[in-house]
């Protein structure tokens, strides 16, 4: 596990220095929550929703973000750290209208096992100044979510 967080940080340390060596195209950094659901289990809302926080950042049309969760709304009174779960994600989007459609990619980990899952998926996002606000579609470890969140894109400053 230890590699695994090492690996993910070290990858974004790199990602961000690139990004600022290239000034044409300044980087976006980026932290947005999200819920996801699914209605594949026969159970509740709280024991079938994944949380989740995300940062990364934006170039051009591509995005790279860590992302961290817990398994599900229920059972904080009994927290183990195998309930939750980090996950590098990239997505690559469009514009479309007004908004964005993006298709991701991440491969992630439970913090106390070796279970390594993957995500796909589409979403589409739309944006008011800083302010974004998000749905996507996910195939994460088998199952489907559907994922409503909301983002705040921090702006570049300009030399």
């Amino acid at each position: 596990m230890k590699k695994s967080i090492l690996t993910i940080s070290l990858l974004l340390l790199t990602t961000i220095s690139c990004c600022q060596e290239n000034e044409d195209t300044p980087c976006d950094f980026y932290v947005s929550a999200g819920l996801s659901m699914t209605n594949s289990f026969d159970t509740t809302f709280s024991y079938s929703s994944y949380p989740s926080i995300e940062v990364g950042f934006m170039k051009n049309n591509f995005s790279l973000g860590a992302v961290f969760g817990r398994a599900s709304l229920s059972g904080f009174n009994a927290d183990r750290a195998s309930n939750y779960w980090y996950e590098l994600k990239t997505a690559i989007s469009f514009p479309i209208e007004k908004m964005n459609a993006y298709g991701l990619l991440g491969i992630g980990n439970y913090f106390s096992t070796n279970r390594i899952f993957i995500e796909y998926g589409l979403g589409f996002s739309y944006s008011v100044n800083n302010f974004s606000m998000f749905g996507q579609a996910s195939n994460w470890d088998g199952t489907w979510y559907i994922t409503p969140g909301i983002g705040y894109t921090f702006p570049h400053k300009k030399k």
